[in-house]
Formats: structure tokens, sequence, C-alpha cells
């Protein structure tokens, strides 16, 4: 899903967010699997795009004291440096997510992977609080892997600052840290590249976290693979969203054990699929079929697959034996 024109003015807020977990083997007086993780701390930088540029415009801060998961978790107590001491230091997270809504605007959100949006729609719907963030939301860690020429691989915030020799002068996995880090590497790359090629990527990238963005089908048990893959054909047929036909942007296509295409619906955007057809206890195959609104990993991975079927076919590129393996043969 395309987010909206990118422009001169278009604001940035580059955030992150640390959050406690519940203890392990701790009985809870409800639902644990509805607050996996509890917000303590959000950072956030704000930048604004301007003729080519990002330039920096302000800073969040925010530490938030928990009410359910009280005692910092063992692993979160080492990544964080946090003392339990530090939790009674917060304000409420109601508190604390008003300021930093008011912060944000009307900016589309930055992050390092994923998970942070999911975590925070978690806790606003836990905590009874409207969880519609009403913002785009852009990963950046495969927009610094599409500019570094590290395409399919994911890597740490550290390694894309060690990659572009940033200082590091601040501890990581502090929220505020890790909002600096990922800003700089964000200004980094509209530095080293067009910017033109930047917003294209980041348009192609930005979704809205209000929306599913991925889908999954599994079919019925089949005979043969081929009667397998052939069930998934009428998931990929129509948008998961709002049912209008797909049209196809790289036809399906299969190589080794799994199936690819990349369609698009008018307006929703464009569609990443992936099929495998796996075997049950009984031996019988059934298609695993998912499909999500695409980003540059998706485009990447398919692409590449596409680009090694047309070369070597439904068998893929032969895999190299090893020193070893050809002495034995």
């Amino acid at each position: 899903m395309l987010s909206k024109k990118i422009t001169d003015g278009t604001e940035f807020v580059v955030f992150d967010m640390e959050w406690n977990q519940p203890m392990p083997g701790k009985e809870y007086p409800f639902d644990v699997s509805k607050l996996t993780g509890e917000i303590i701390e959000i950072g956030a930088l704000k930048y604004v795009y301007d003729n080519g540029e990002l330039l920096y415009r302000d800073a969040f801060s925010s530490d938030i004291a928990p009410v359910k998961y009280t005692k910092l978790h063992y692993h979160v107590k080492k990544v964080t440096h946090k003392k339990n001491a530090d939790l009674l230091n917060g304000e409420p997270f109601k508190d604390a997510y008003s300021k930093f809504r008011k912060f944000c605007g009307d900016a589309i959100l930055v992050g390092w992977g994923s998970s942070d949006p999911s975590m925070l729609k978690m806790n606003l719907e836990f905590f009874d609080m409207d969880s519609k963030l009403n913002m785009f939301f852009l990963d950046l860690q495969p927009i610094f892997s599409l500019f570094a020429g590290l395409q399919g691989t994911q890597r740490s915030v550290e390694a894309a600052v060690d990659f572009y020799n940033i200082d590091k002068n601040e501890i990581f996995h502090s929220a505020t840290a890790d909002a600096h880090y990922t800003g700089a590497v964000f200004e980094e790359i509209f530095k080293h590249n067009k910017p033109s090629e930047v917003i294209s990527a980041i348009s192609s990238s930005s979704i809205d976290p209000d929306v599913p963005s991925d889908f999954s089908f599994v079919g019925p048990e089949c005979l043969d693979s081929a009667s397998a893959f052939a069930t998934s054909k009428s998931f990929m047929k129509v948008c998961p969203l709002c049912g209008a036909p797909l049209s196809v942007k790289i036809p399906s296509f299969r190589i080794r054990k799994s199936q690819y295409a990349l369609l698009e619906c008018r307006e929703h955007g464009e569609l990443f699929s992936r099929t495998r057809v796996k075997k049950n206890r009984a031996g019988n195959h059934y298609a695993s079929a998912v499909m999500r609104f695409a980003t540059q990993n998706d485009y990447w991975l398919v692409a590449s697959k596409k680009e090694e079927f047309d070369k070597y076919g439904e068998k893929g590129k032969p895999v190299e034996k090893t020193e070893d393996e050809e002495k034995e043969t």
C-alpha cells in the first residue's frame, strides 16, 4: 500500500520503544497474550523533507511507569541496562502516548524492524485506548539493505551505524539512543543516494499499520503437489481487503518448492505472494500460501527468484559442491 505523496514539508518521526515482558512462570490476573510487552520508554526524532534533504527538527523522550509488569524481566534488564527502580520514575502510559501523538502530528513513522507499531497498538488496545495510529509506517531496515547493496539480509541498527561510520556515543538498546542512531542512518541514506530514488523506495514501502497487510491460505488435502498448488489460485485472484480482481505484475512461477508472483490491486497497491506445498502426517499434499502488501524485501525477493528461474528453470541454480563432496564423486 502506497503512502501519501512525499513532497517538500513532509515530516518523518523516527521512533523506538522499549518494553518489559511478563516474568516466566508467574501467573497474572489477565491473558498475557493480550499484552506480551508493556512499553516502558519511547524515544523519537522529527525530520522534515525539504528540497532533496532530510532536515532534523525536534526530539521526544519519555520514560513510562508500567502498571502490569512492574519488575524488569532479566533479559530486558540485561539489554536495556535499566534497574527496577528506574520504572518508578516514569509517567503513565496514557500521558506519554498523548504527548507522543501530539509530537508526531501528521508525520510518517519510521522504525527499525516492524515490531514497534504492533506493540504500540497492542498496548493501546489493552489499556482501552484508540488503537488506530492514523499514520503510515516505514521499516527502515530493508531500505538500508537496498541502498547498501545488502538486499535479502537483515542487519541491526548497530551494523548500519558501522556501515556509515557513525560515531557511537550512546549505549544501544535505550529507546532514545536507538531512535538517534536510526535517525542518523536515515540521514546518511539521503546523503549517499539520489533523493528521488530514496523517496521512491520509501513510498513503495510505507504501510498503513491500521490495515491488515499479511494474509494466509491453507488449502485442502491433495494427492499430488500440482493439485495442491492449483488450490491456491483462487486465493490470489482478488484483493484480500476489497475483493477487487488483482492484475498480474509478475506472473506466477515455481522455483524449487515455492511458487511466487507479484500482483496489484488498483486501490491498495502491489502484493507479493508465495505458495509452498507441504505434506501432512497422512502423506497428503496441501498448499500453504502467504500474500502481503509488498515492501522492498519482497520486490527484491521476487525479482531475484524470477531472474534465477529465467536462467535455470524450475530447479533453480545448481548448488555448488564443496571440495570434500567433489573428492567423494
